[in-house]
């Protein structure tokens, strides 16, 4: 009878500790925020930050351009568009999110007017299903 009990409590401990998808977005953000960020992609953008909306269910990934690319003319809306588009299509390690339906938001800031977006898009699940 000890035997069940106790496995019965360890059951229920093992599910109490087990966070949802949103919990796990959330934290997951966070942490390659903190670890990551800013992270140099080339020579004229840096990723700012990951966050997660949970309200809406929403990454949010922000970009902050440098250097000659710093201007709202870098940046060719409808191209830049289709290439997020086809990396979440193509991203497996999203593939929990993307089963969910989740979206994904992406801002390009200037570098010297942190305030000044030159570029923002948000990709739903209509758009990579």
């Amino acid at each position: 009878m000890k035997h069940i009990q106790l496995f019965i409590i360890a059951a229920a401990m093992l599910t109490a500790c087990q966070e949802s998808l949103e919990e796990k977005a959330a934290r997951e953000a966070r942490e390659y925020t903190k670890k990551n960020c800013p992270a140099k992609i080339d020579e004229t953008l840096y990723m700012d930050s990951l966050t997660f909306e949970k309200a809406t269910c929403t990454f949010g990934y922000h970009y902050k351009l440098i250097g000659m690319a710093d201007t709202i003319a870098a940046i060719e809306p409808e191209r830049q568009r289709k290439s997020l588009v086809d990396g979440i299509k193509n991203a497996t390690v999203l593939r929990d999110y993307k089963d969910k339906g989740y979206s994904f938001k992406y801002s390009y800031h200037s570098g010297k007017s942190p305030e000044t977006v030159y570029y923002e898009t948000t990709i739903t699940a209509e758009d990579y299903r």
